[in-house]
């Protein structure tokens, strides 16, 4: 069915609520392993410890750089983590905007009613996208260069005074990271970061922005070394 609609799809809540247990029970089931299967959702807001440095470190992060780990060199595109919301009813009183995590997909124009939305899937898929919680932008970003030797560039834009950015890595064994400590930072302030990347024996990379809030944002990971095509991956 995921191959005939052209769907997707992903966990919400990882790790907890009517998904404990899960993605963890099924990473070797090939329907997880499979491209249609996109990761898990960003929902900070569930069992949260404001004490950590980082929104929904485990139960989001974890989780995909685990799986992440697991998949390396298998054919198939990276996992990642999707900010997802619950709407149900709402009342003119709800503040939707000031609390929902967001994606911001790059595309070329956001579709109309009547227009094709197989770009905003594509967009996701191809992990063409950075999730925030709103108060941080990160308007580009790559992973410049080739061999080794590559750099990490990203603009960010960000509201309140920032605590750290990082460059997160695996060998497809063992997750490092290296952390940038950017608490000189001032309010609504803009930087261009460029940071130099050893890709050698690298898996993945991913980029994180963090403030003093506990806000966050950050782009997904891809392959340092992108894995030929499998044909099995549910990808078209």
């Amino acid at each position: 069915m995921m191959d005939a609609e052209g769907a997707y799809w992903y966990h919400a809540h990882p790790r907890t609520k009517s998904t404990t247990g899960y993605p963890d029970l099924i990473w070797d089931k090939p329907y997880v392993k499979n491209d249609r299967y996109l990761g898990v959702a960003f929902k900070p807001g569930m069992g949260q410890d404001n004490s950590e440095v980082r929104m929904c470190d485990w139960r989001c992060f974890d989780a995909i750089d685990t799986m992440n780990n697991m998949y390396a060199g298998l054919g198939v595109k990276p996992k990642y983590v999707i900010a997802d919301i619950d709407t149900y009813r709402k009342g003119p009183e709800d503040d939707l905007y000031a609390n929902f995590p967001v994606n911001y997909l790059k595309i070329d124009k956001t579709p109309g009613p009547d227009d094709d939305y197989s770009p905003i899937l594509k967009s996701l898929r191809d992990g063409n996208f950075f999730a925030t919680t709103g108060e941080i932008l990160i308007r580009n970003y790559s992973v410049a260069g080739t061999g080794n030797q590559r750099t990490i560039t990203a603009d960010v834009d960000w509201t309140f005074p920032l605590s750290f950015v990082e460059v997160v890595w695996s060998d497809g064994k063992k997750v490092d990271r290296q952390v940038i400590s950017a608490t000189e930072s001032a309010p609504f302030g803009t930087k261009h970061f460029a940071i130099p990347f050893d890709a050698t024996g690298r898996a993945w990379v991913r980029f994180a922005v963090w403030d003093s809030a506990g806000d966050g944002a950050f782009v997904q990971p891809v392959w340092v070394s992108p894995p030929k095509t499998n044909p099995t991956a549910g990808s078209r």
